[in-house]
């Protein structure tokens, strides 16, 4: 009932199959109603979209192969239960 609620958006994902920071996706505590997040690369492509909160983007584009370092670009829509709906964007970095 008091438990915080948030969504938390790293800076820096490494997707080297460690099992550590593998996915990049937002950490979020709360009931969740509406969700929707997009990642595209610097020339403004999209390489990632889902629905399903707990899915994360690998890092990989167009079936590559191999993550792709640099920085990206995230937009996420989301509502708790009992909240208004936002939007927010921001960046991150996929280290390799």
């Amino acid at each position: 009932k008091d438990c915080p609620i948030y969504i938390y958006f790293p800076t820096a994902f490494t997707p080297n199959k460690d099992g550590l920071n593998d996915k990049y996706k937002p950490l979020i505590s709360g009931r969740i109603l509406l969700y929707e997040f997009a990642v595209y690369n610097r020339y403004g492509q999209l390489v990632f979209k889902s629905k399903i909160p707990d899915e994360g983007w690998d890092g990989i584009f167009n079936n590559s192969g191999n993550p792709l370092p640099g920085s990206y670009v995230w937009v996420c829509k989301y509502q708790f239960f009992n909240q208004p709906a936002y939007q927010k964007k921001g960046m991150f970095t996929l280290i390799r």
